[in-house]
């Protein structure tokens, strides 16, 4: 059987730090591009939601939700229901955005291979890439995780 809910964060970055207090399976990605596209293949054959969070040094006190993954001019859709996060969201006072850059690196690396993946295999995985901000840009870390927790547990 399916585990509900995976999460991934890239390690040495404030995901890693954010989802250590979440409370939810978590694996750990270690900006290697191949074994990060490895490790997330593996996390969606075993689950019914992946979520992958990354970091991203523009924004402050806010989290984008990335809607598409980037390859060499094609794109693919996340295919992760979005209108029930966002009243979540909404609901728990988190400031988000719907994004439509997702890097160039290894965020939508892993992204896009692994949204190519779910498509490929047609695999029944939702699975969505969710940026933070650096530590730095974030006023309180802990309310965000509470926060966080809340939202992931009812999705």
């Amino acid at each position: 059987m399916k585990k509900k809910l995976t999460i991934l964060a890239f390690k040495n970055t404030s995901a890693e730090l954010l989802v250590k207090g979440l409370d939810f399976p978590t694996v750990l990605l270690p900006s290697d591009k191949i074994k990060d596209s490895e490790i997330a293949r593996a996390e969606i054959e075993k689950s019914e939601i992946v979520i992958c969070f990354g970091q991203k040094p523009q924004i402050i006190n806010k989290i984008c939700l990335e809607m598409i993954a980037k390859n060499q001019g094609e794109i693919i859709k996340t295919n992760f229901d979005i209108e029930p996060l966002k009243h979540l969201l909404e609901t728990n006072n988190i400031i988000y955005t719907e994004s439509y850059n997702p890097g160039t690196s290894y965020c939508n690396h892993v992204y896009w291979n692994s949204l190519n993946y779910i498509k490929a295999k047609e695999l029944n995985c939702r699975f969505l890439f969710i940026h933070i901000p650096f530590e730095k840009n974030i006023d309180n870390i802990l309310a965000l995780q509470e926060k966080l927790k809340i939202v992931i547990k009812n999705l």
